[in-house]
Parts: structure tokens; sequence; C-alpha cells
């Protein structure tokens, strides 16, 4: 039990820190805007390429272990689109960020700083090679329920190139590839540059959970909240549920299916909010099922580490 209080306390204390700093005035929007971009931009490529660029690879790739979480995840993306359609009468356009908020885990804020806290360098590999595909295979879904599937009829399509260029030049993809094609090519890091890249990678953790807290703080919980509480149930029972059991159907190994259940137990991503509020659809609804659903893991994951740990 102290085990899993070492793990749990210090990574939502430090949230908490965060969100208190905000609502004293502290902080502000823009604190968390600058953490986030630093974190995004800096710290987390540079922890993800050193790990990576030293990592002792898989021989082949785990498909079965990215099958399993994926699988799932869009199982319960598209159940959140049949209910929007079906429970909240949420039109086409809509429909699209129902489908995120139900499957896109906070990773990197909070699912990141977990993980590593929790199995170490063993959670390390499974936890990016997730991180490297969320945003590949979630975002692109999302962007097209809202720009074709939900789009008017005089609309005009979307840049496959561009979307698909930006995706490649997205921080962590391609921190993530060129730390892979350091280590596949055997290319070494100098003792200068690694102290380098840990100092700057070190900060990662703290600084995306200061930023979760102060964002969080951002946000309100007010009127009904109904379809908020019925995409939570989506994020924090039904998506580690499914990955559980895709993990035991691809025969995934002991701290690799730990890892993945834990990042499906997630709250639900702030990357949900921003495709919200850059499309101006279903802001509040969103906003409450990050908040609930942030409330939710501070039960859900010391369960799961109880589990998994002892």
């Amino acid at each position: 039990m102290n085990e899993i209080f070492d793990v749990v306390v210090p990574v939502f204390s430090i949230a908490l820190l965060g969100y208190g700093l905000a609502r004293a005035g502290i902080f502000s929007a823009t604190t968390s805007e600058g953490l986030t971009g630093f974190m995004f931009y800096v710290a987390v490529p540079a922890m993800l390429f050193r790990t990576l660029a030293t990592a002792e690879l898989p021989t082949s790739f785990p498909w079965g272990y990215l099958f399993a979480f994926y699988g799932a995840s869009f199982i319960v993306f598209f159940c959140g689109v049949v209910l929007s359609r079906q429970r909240f009468a949420w039109p086409k356009r809509d429909q699209g960020i129902a489908g995120i908020s139900a499957s896109y885990s906070n990773m990197v804020m909070l699912g990141f700083p977990l993980v590593i806290s929790a199995f170490g360098e063993a959670g390390a590999l499974p936890l990016f090679i997730l991180l490297a595909f969320q945003s590949t295979l979630i975002f692109p879904a999302t962007t097209w329920m809202i720009q074709v599937y939900g789009r008017a009829r005089d609309a005009k399509r979307p840049s496959i190139l561009v979307s698909a260029g930006k995706l490649l030049l997205n921080p962590v993809i391609l921190s993530l590839g060129l730390g892979t094609l350091a280590n596949l090519f055997s290319i070494g890091i100098s003792p200068t540059p690694a102290r380098i890249l840990d100092t700057i990678g070190a900060a990662a953790p703290a600084c995306a959970l200061v930023a979760l807290g102060v964002a969080l703080a951002q946000y309100e919980i007010r009127g009904d909240i109904s379809n908020s509480l019925a995409l939570v149930s989506l994020k924090g029972i039904v998506h580690p549920a499914l990955v559980w059991a895709g993990c035991w159907i691809f025969s995934v190994s002991g701290t690799w299916t730990q890892v993945a259940v834990l990042l499906a137990a997630m709250p639900t991503g702030i990357n949900a909010f921003i495709y919200a509020r850059n499309y101006d659809i279903r802001v509040a609804v969103v906003t409450k099922t990050i908040v609930l659903s942030t409330l939710v893991s501070i039960v859900t994951v010391p369960v799961l580490l109880h589990l998994f740990l002892n």
C-alpha cells in the first residue's frame, strides 16, 4: 500500500499545486500554455529521443499490443459517436467530439508521470509506443468525422497532404522516429549531449502535472452533466476494460498489459478540449468531461495500481 501511496500522492499533489496556484491568481492560463509548450516542444521530445535511442527495442514490432489498445480505443470512439447520435441527438458534425472525448487519454500530462513513477524504465517503451500512435490515429478519425462526415455539402474537403505533414512534424512523433533511427543504426550519444537531454527531459513530468492543474482551474462544472457523465463512463470504465480484454486476447505480457490498462484509465486528454474550442463544438460538455474524468481517475488509478503492484 505504501508503494501505491508513493506513486499516486506525489503525482496528484503536483497537479493540485498547479490548480491551487491558478485559483489563487498566481498562475494564469498563459502559464499553462507556456508550460505545455515547453513540455510538448522541448522536454518530452528530449526524453523520448534519449530513451528510445538507448532502449532495448523488441526484436519484432508489438502489433498485438498496438491492436489491443487501439482496437479498444476505436470501439470506444464509435460508441461515443453512436451515443451522441442516439441519446444526445447531436448532429453529424458534433459526433466526432464525443468520439475523441470518450477515447483520447491524457497520456502526456498524467499518464506519462504515473507510468514512469509506477513502473520506471520497464514502463517507458510500452508507454512511448502508445504515445506515438494516439494522436496519429485518433486525430485523423476526429478530423474526418468533423470535416468530412459532418461537413456541409458545399464545404471544401481538407487537404490530406497538409494533414499528413502536420502529423509527421509533430514534435512527439518526430522525436520518436529520430530516437528509433538512432537506436537501429547504433548512433551513440556522447556524455555532454546525453546530460543535456537528461536534464531537460527530467523537467517533463513536473511541467506536465503543473500545466494540467492550471488548465483544470480554467474549467468549471455548471448546468447539466448527464452527457458528460455518459462519456466519462465510456472513458474511465469501458475503455480500460476493453483494453484489458484485448491484451488478454493478444497475449500481451504483464507489465505491458498493466501500462496499457493504466493509460486507458486516464481521464480525457486536453486535446479533446482543443478540438472542441477550435471548431466551437460542445465546448461545455467536453470541459465537464475532462474535469469529471480527472476526478474519477483519482479513485480508479489507485485501485488499478493496487491490483498491478501487489
